[in-house]
């Protein structure tokens, strides 16, 4: 990994090397819009992690014609800027470069206490929304002041260069956008007129803070929409790339998607790295100032790769720097198995979508990186702490334990470490979770942590060895219906059949929709399966994220499974799936060769109580305490292992 280590130039502007964190909206600032200690820790951890340039979020440059959502930061007034003074030297002090990106949403904004929010033209940004107001020249000429001044004033907060918001469908992507502006004057019809609100902020911000204040700005290569008309292609914009170096931008950030399509920007697990690489290359033949681009990069060897190709001459991280921050610095020492590589799980853009601050599966201390200092208080003094399973929060508690100096011990009835993580692994696309789980592994053997696979433990025999407490982790296990026909040999779990301990084939009944359900689904028609699947809801995959269901059901769609919703299964026949309609009452007999119950899973109780009888520091953590995702596990033994046993036998 040689070339993502070379330094680059941005106009005058060293970066120390070719890698750049993506602007990425987090809510992490103050309901006033400023950052406070929680932005700016979070960004410093970043820059201390080794990365070359940080864009700084979108930020808000108009607070009168757009609404933000609460938390998100804002640069549209004087009095931002002390604060923002106090992120750009926390990121500095590691010689690390960082750009704000300004922002407007335009039509996508709610409505405003001055009316409808301002856009290209009145046209909704989704098909039945309220309609935008259609900027007259004059207004246009506000807004655009309203980015340069916001581009001073980031100058005089030490930023060292502005990016331009103008992907994603925001105010100037919907200027950009053929769909979008539908307007007959100076600003609508060709492209150098789509393009004339970006160039003339350009020209702007170089007048007013200097030739030598870089200027990026972040476009859609390709929006993948190619069924919408009017939307954005690879071959539409080279030219668009051209108009801009032109203007005078200083680096182009190449980014992809639109309003319906933002799976393309921030993708699902099932899109491989690289998959859009052709865009940026194409963009990169045709100007000289250096372009920037994502890629779905999630390790620092393939980001290499996409330098060594030429794809871009910056590779952008994402979620991979919000997983792990240190992604650069272990990069640097060819640790790559050391690296938590983010899963495109999509929690964090599920957060996102509730208007909540982001966390992520894989590190629980993002957004909290005050709260939680990096470094653990060494006050194990060697004391034995047996920890009981080895899935995701038994290994997350073990490593921290053992960062703070116990003896740890972890015992796992499996032949393997992993838990959970071992099914989740077995859908399809579901690799990334298998390479967490082989960091998770190194991370325990390299703090030497005492662990016996394949092996349990009885309370009684644990005594013996003196542990001063217990993490119970031994996670859960499948509910089992008490109906009839039950106890059938053509009845079988979903956590035996994606383990491959129960073999399928012929008409196969999925009992249960959620996210073990559905990929348990997929799996099968894969394998040639005529599925049916049963939820007792309203639709399929519930508590899931839409974004993650939409995805699976794209999958499953061509091998047209069958969905039976508001249905409740009551009995199971003789190779048949006897179910109820919620509403109706109304029974239905559907054929099965197998039914495959996925119904969620339930404590294993039994082993805590044991335990909690025998020793008097016990601790439950993950599944063993709720029944929930790997974040939720990740992040419950985390914060208790932090504090677990901490003031035992002390003064307070």
């Amino acid at each position: 990994m040689k070339k993502i280590f070379e330094s680059g130039k941005i106009g005058k502007l060293i970066i120390k090397n070719r890698a750049v964190m993506s602007p990425m909206q987090v809510l992490y600032g103050e309901l006033d819009g400023s950052p406070g200690t929680r932005t700016i820790n979070y960004y410093a951890e970043r820059a201390s992690g080794g990365i070359g340039m940080i864009i700084v979020e979108a930020t808000n440059v108009d607070s009168i014609n757009n609404t933000p959502w609460d938390y998100q930061l804002c640069i549209d007034n004087d009095r931002y800027i002390s604060s923002f003074q106090r992120l750009t030297e926390a990121v500095h002090q590691y010689d690390c470069a960082v750009f704000i990106q300004l922002h407007s949403y335009g039509a996508k904004s709610a409505i405003t206490p001055n009316g409808a929010p301002w856009g290209a033209s009145e046209i909704p940004v989704m098909p039945g929304g309220k309609p935008a107001h259609k900027m007259s020249t004059d207004e246009i000429k506000i807004v655009e002041q309203r980015f340069v001044d916001a581009a001073v004033r980031a100058k005089k907060a030490g930023f060292d260069g502005v990016e331009l918001a103008g992907a994603h469908g925001y105010l100037l992507a919907q200027f950009l956008s053929p769909y979008y502006n539908n307007r007959d004057d100076e600003y609508g019809g060709s492209a150098e007129n789509r393009c004339r609100i970006y160039t003339e902020i350009i020209q702007g911000i170089h007048d007013a803070a200097g030739d030598k204040f870089p200027v990026s700005v972040r476009f859609p290569g390709d929006e993948f929409t190619p069924n919408i008309p009017g939307t954005l292609t690879v071959n539409d914009t080279p030219e668009i790339a051209l108009i801009f170096e032109k203007a005078g931008a200083d680096v182009l950030n190449v980014s992809y998607g639109n309003n319906f399509n933002a799976n393309a920007n921030c993708e699902p697990y099932s899109f491989q790295s690289g998959w859009k690489k052709q865009v940026p290359k194409k963009i990169k033949e045709v100007v000289s100032i250096p372009v920037i681009s994502t890629n779905t990069i999630k390790d620092p060897i393939f980001a290499e790769q996409m330098l060594q190709e030429g794809v871009c001459d910056f590779v952008a991280l994402g979620r991979a720097l919000i997983a792990d921050p240190f992604f650069m610095k272990k990069a640097r020492n060819n640790d790559v198995l050391g690296i938590r590589k983010c899963l495109g799980c999509m929690f964090c853009r599920e957060q996102l979508y509730s208007k909540l601050p982001i966390r992520c599966a894989l590190n629980p201390r993002v957004g909290f990186e005050s709260a939680y200092p990096l470094e653990l208080p060494q006050d194990g003094d060697g004391r034995s702490i047996l920890v009981l399973g080895g899935g995701p929060s038994g290994m997350e508690s073990a490593s921290v334990l053992a960062r703070r100096g116990f003896k740890v011990t972890v015992y796992e009835q499996d032949n393997k470490l992993g838990g959970s993580m071992n099914l989740a692994d077995k859908g399809a696309h579901k690799d990334k979770i298998t390479k967490l789980t082989e960091t998770m592994v190194e991370e325990l053997r390299r703090l030497n942590v005492d662990v016996h696979v394949g092996e349990t433990i009885s309370a009684e025999k644990a005594k013996a060895f003196n542990f001063e407490g217990v993490v119970v982790a031994c996670g859960a296990e499948p509910i089992i219906p008490a109906i009839e026909g039950v106890d059938q040999d053509f009845v079988v779990t979903v956590h035996d059949v994606i383990a491959g301990r129960s073999k399928v084939s012929g008409n196969v009944v999925v009992i249960g929709s959620g996210m073990t359900g559905l990929e348990c689904g997929e799996k099968l028609c894969i394998e040639g399966c005529k599925v049916s699947m049963v939820e007792m809801q309203n639709a399929v995959g519930p508590g899931m994220f839409s974004v993650i269901v939409d995805d699976l059901m794209n999958r499953m769609s061509p091998y047209s499974p069958a969905f039976y919703t508001c249905c409740a299964l009551t009995s199971i026949g003789d190779h048949c799936a006897v179910v109820k309609q919620v509403e109706t009452n109304e029974e239905m007999v559907i054929p099965a060769d197998y039914v495959v119950l996925s119904l969620g899973v339930n404590p294993r109780n039994i082993i805590a109580e044991d335990f909690e009888k025998a020793f008097e520091n016990v601790v439950r953590v993950g599944d063993n305490v709720q029944s929930g995702r790997i974040p939720h596990a990740m992040k419950d033994a985390f914060i208790k292992s932090r504090v677990f046993l901490k003031d035992n036998g002390r003064d307070i």
